[in-house]
C-alpha cells in the first residue's frame, strides 16, 4: 500500500470542515488511511523518508487516526478528541451521569422528551460528548437517539 499524503489546498478544506467543532489548525501532516480515515502524523519523518520507509519497511499506516469522512461530514476519532480537545468548543452534547454510564458501556441513549427539548434545536449530524469536565466520545445526533461510535475496546464492560 502507497502513503498517500493530504497537501496544502486538501488539508485546509478539511479544517473549514473541521471548524464544525471549532477546529481550526492541525498540527499535523495528514495521509489518508483508505477513502474515508485521515490521520496525523506529529514526527521528525519527512514526506520523503516516510515514502522511502514505506517502500522499505512496508509501513502502511503513519499516525494516529484523526478522523473519519462521510460525504458531508466528518466524524472526530476517540484518540482526535484528546489531542484536540483544547480546540474543541462547538456541537458538543453534555450527558448526566446515567447517560453517561449507558454511553461508556457502548450503548446507544434513547432521547426522553426533555432531552429531545434540549438537544433537537440542534441540528442532528456528529457530536462529541461531554461528561463534567471531560470529553468521551462522538455520537450522531438523530431525531429520537445518540447513536454511539465508542470503539469497543474504549468501552466498560
Amino acid at each position: 500500500m502507497v502513503l498517500s499524503f493530504i497537501y496544502k489546498n486538501d488539508k485546509k478544506k478539511l479544517i473549514e470542515q473541521l471548524n464544525y467543532y471549532g477546529i481550526t489548525k492541525l498540527n499535523y501532516l495528514l495521509s489518508a488511511s483508505g477513502r474515508e480515515k485521515v490521520r496525523g502524523y506529529s514526527g521528525n519523518l519527512t514526506t520523503d523518508e516516510l515514502t522511502k520507509l514505506n517502500q522499505e519497511v512496508g509501513t502502511e499506516l503513519v499516525g494516529m487516526y484523526l478522523f473519519h469522512i462521510y460525504s458531508d461530514e466528518l466524524r472526530l476519532s476517540f484518540d482526535a478528541i484528546s489531542a484536540l480537545k483544547d480546540q474543541i468548543t462547538k456541537n458538543i452534547l453534555e450527558l448526566d451521569e446515567k447517560q453517561a454510564e449507558e454511553f461508556l458501556k457502548g450503548r446507544d441513549i434513547a432521547l426522553s422528551e426533555e432531552d429531545k427539548k434540549k438537544w433537537l434545536s440542534e441540528p442532528r449530524g456528529f457530536k462529541v460528548i461531554k461528561f463534567k469536565d471531560d470529553l468521551i466520545g462522538t455520537c450522531k445526533l438523530t431525531h429520537d437517539r445518540i447513536v454511539n461510535y465508542l470503539p469497543k475496546e474504549r468501552r466498560l464492560r
